[in-house]
């Protein structure tokens, strides 16, 4: 799984690579902890469950993106692993994520806070086997 930070003028991104379209999730919740946290937790004793649907990937990601940056800026919770798994249906996808977190804490390091994340530059691609993404967040 691969995760680097994308140089934008004005918002804040990342690029993601990773083996499945799970992975590429999971890469996902890793580039928004990067962005906001110095030492985010790396799972947690706390558990969610999240279950969202999209047309396709990338409405998913977004959605799944900001249920993210909702719960620890609403509720509190620091999700620092998930385990997703992603299905086709018809008239889309459906995203059911088991995230393991802790609750927001000084020394997580918060460095700020995202608003959404955003379609703008958004993309999820097959490519040689392997997924890939680029986001962008409102920051």
């Amino acid at each position: 799984m691969v995760v680097r930070p994308l140089d934008h003028t004005a918002d804040v991104g990342f690029y993601l690579e990773a083996e499945s379209l799970e992975g590429l999730f999971q890469a996902a919740l890793e580039g928004l902890l990067q962005v906001m946290f110095q030492n985010p937790p790396q799972g947690g004793k706390r558990r969610k469950r999240v279950v969202l649907e999209g047309e396709d990937l990338e409405t998913l990601l977004v959605r799944y993106l900001n249920e993210l940056i909702y719960l620890i800026q609403t509720k509190g919770l620091v999700p620092g692993k998930a385990r997703v798994r992603l299905e086709a249906k018809e008239g889309g996808f459906r995203l059911t994520a088991t995230l393991y977190g802790e609750p927001f804490r000084e020394e997580f390091g918060f460095q700020g806070e995202v608003k959404s994340a955003t379609f703008h530059g958004l993309s999820v691609r097959q490519e040689g086997g392997r997924f890939l993404a680029q986001v962008i967040l409102d920051v």
